[in-house]
């Protein structure tokens, strides 16, 4: 019996003043069965979990291949914040305008570039090791690595700072239509993502893209059509690259093969 019974019977009986003993330990009875008063000696109850069979087991079930990806996405997606946060921080200290904003599991940064200098500087805090020219005049697009999540800056200002080379012959071409794509190279959609060859193709011959290296693959005719223009990423010198973020370059890939053969 729930030793709490006399004591509610008794401030029941306070509270009405007129109303019987009998009466009073009724409406506690009542009270309980409605699980309305604590009983501090009901011992603790036990927590059940449901299994995939309908039953109830005592231990959790383990989690599946999705839930655990869900969890790895929710974790880089916390990194990529806390990262944000620390970028904020340390950009607040610049006369420059910044905009700093988080996309899932990365981070983009907008920022002001007066000179060479500057900008050999904030390549070295983010980690970029690719650029290239962004569609906007003056601009350049850096990939890097902070802290263990992709940084992706937009620098304007920043155009003349990169170095000038002679066009040189793809290193993987495949054509696709009028256009030749070098899969030895990062490709830029319309949207500002990029997207990469990892060796994977369909029975066609059709190259399989990732963005940003992730398991996902779209054909290159797909991203081509629904997300061009797709300009390539070009890479840095390797004296001005950072070795701490060298994972950021290209997967080699083997020689690149059109649907009727190799690309002439």
């Amino acid at each position: 019996m729930n030793s709490n019974l006399t004591h509610a019977a008794g401030v029941i009986r306070a509270v009405l003043g007129s109303v019987p003993p009998e009466q009073a330990v009724a409406v506690a009875h009542a009270l309980d069965c409605a699980r309305l008063l604590v009983d501090p000696r009901r011992p603790p109850g036990t927590l059940l979990y449901r299994t995939p069979g309908g039953g109830w087991s005592r231990f959790p079930r383990p989690l599946t291949e999705l839930e655990r990806k869900a969890l790895d996405w929710d974790a880089a997606c916390a990194r990529a914040r806390g990262v944000a946060q620390v970028i904020g921080r340390h950009l607040a200290g610049h006369l420059n305008p910044a905009d700093i904003r988080v996309d899932g599991d990365r981070v983009r940064v907008v920022l002001r570039v007066d000179g060479p200098t500057q900008w050999t500087r904030w390549r070295a805090y983010f980690g970029i090791t690719i650029v290239g020219e962004g569609t906007r005049p003056h601009t350049v697009i850096g990939e890097g690595m902070r802290d263990g999540v992709r940084v992706t800056v937009v620098a304007h200002g920043a155009a003349a700072t990169l170095p000038s080379a002679a066009p040189t012959a793809p290193a993987r071409p495949f054509r696709l239509g009028d256009k030749v794509y070098d899969l030895a190279l990062p490709l830029r959609d319309g949207h500002g993502d990029v997207w990469y060859f990892q060796g994977c193709r369909r029975q066609d011959g059709m190259p399989l893209m990732s963005v940003d290296g992730r398991p996902e693959r779209c054909s290159l005719a797909n991203v081509a059509a629904h997300l061009g223009p797709l300009t390539p990423v070009r890479t840095l010198p390797p004296d001005d690259a950072d070795p701490a973020a060298s994972s950021l370059a290209p997967v080699p890939a083997p020689p690149a093969y059109g649907p009727a053969g190799p690309v002439r």
